[in-house]
């Protein structure tokens, strides 16, 4: 019998050893801070165009040049940044050309808008200041009657708003700017 009340003995000794080890962890952990992460700004290009070519500035703040063919091009800057960055984007074709450029902060865009032909961006990362230069269709027909040597500015554009799918709004806005919906 006094076999049997020292195997419960020990038994219990072992669950009291590993109550009191279980207590130490979990007070050990309450006095410990948590470390906080401070999420990181993650900077990026976007740009729609046909057959354009695309100079900006990259993450090592030097400017880099590609024609790009069609579609979208972005460029992703994988680092903290602190400098301005600059983009410039213009067509290659003598044609009529719409180029959405933006510059998007934790893929949301902070700065940039629809041009013709031509866009000039600049935006600076530590005050959160945009300026930008977007080209106007001009009419180029040489044709009787087509010139009436009038406005370089658009009597109607397309909207151009990013969505949340990703892509650009299409309407079509008489007098330029955002359509009803995007304003």
């Amino acid at each position: 019998m006094r076999f049997k009340n020292l195997i419960e003995a020990k038994g219990l000794t072992k669950y009291l050893f590993l109550f009191a080890t279980l207590l130490t962890l979990n007070a050990c952990s309450k006095n410990q801070e948590a470390i906080i992460e401070q999420p990181m700004d993650e900077f990026s290009y976007e740009v729609e165009c046909s057959s354009c070519e695309i100079t900006y500035t990259d993450k090592s703040n030097s400017t880099k040049t590609v024609k790009h063919t069609e579609g979208k091009w972005d460029y992703v800057f994988d680092q903290k940044i602190s400098f301005e960055l600059k983009l410039s984007i213009k067509t290659l074709l003598a044609s009529k050309q719409t180029i959405n450029a933006y510059i998007l902060k934790n893929r949301e865009t902070v700065y940039g808008d629809v041009g013709y032909n031509q866009t000039d961006i600049t935006y600076d990362t530590q005050r959160g200041l945009g300026y930008g230069v977007y080209g106007a269709y001009k009419n180029t027909d040489s044709g009787n009657g087509g010139n009436n040597g009038g406005s370089t500015k658009p009597t109607s554009s397309v909207c151009g708003a990013k969505n949340k799918s990703g892509g650009y709004c299409k309407r079509v806005v008489a007098g330029g700017g955002r359509c009803w919906q995007h304003r």
